[in-house]
């Protein structure tokens, strides 16, 4: 599984490859520019960049929080992804389809669409780049993962 997930840089030949390449580091980096330089919770700032303090001080809060925030988003990206292959696996739905052409669609929707409703603008525009990598990761992957769903079939069949 974490081979699908974050591939070597030599695997990477085709558009699926550079998809399953960027997809966690976009999750990352949308979470992060969505929710800030600060780790939180209900509005009480638990570790920021504080004021007053050294640039080297500041620069090394930042990485801290980016990489703190990183492992959080990447942790639920994982799981996320996990859950949506179970389902494809083990349901008889195209789930993964689905999941995709909704992620992709939403994304341009918010691409072209933001002027048109201000609901959109509170999104961070980033998401909706890291949207169309992930509905293209899903849609790439979904060929593997019905190869993994005949694997199962065939096992039960024996």
């Amino acid at each position: 599984m974490v081979e699908v997930v974050a591939p070597k840089i030599a695997d990477i030949s085709s558009i699926k490859g550079v998809s399953a390449l960027l997809a966690l580091p976009m999750l990352c980096v949308a979470y992060f520019l969505q929710t800030g330089a600060a780790i939180s919770w209900s509005d009480s700032i638990w570790f920021g960049l504080g004021e007053g303090l050294p640039p080297e001080a500041e620069l090394r809060r930042l990485i801290a929080i980016f990489v703190l925030k990183s492992v959080w988003a990447s942790f639920f990206g994982v799981v996320g992804y996990a859950v949506l292959t179970m389902v494809h696996i083990h349901v008889d739905f195209p789930v993964i389809q689905l999941t995709s052409v909704v992620l992709i669609a939403f994304a341009l929707f918010g691409i072209f669409c933001s002027e048109l409703f201000d609901q959109l603008k509170l999104i961070a525009p980033f998401w909706f780049y890291g949207l169309v990598v992930w509905g293209v990761f899903l849609s790439s992957m979904k060929e593997q993962l019905n190869a993994e769903r005949r694997r199962i079939e065939e096992g039960k069949n024996r």
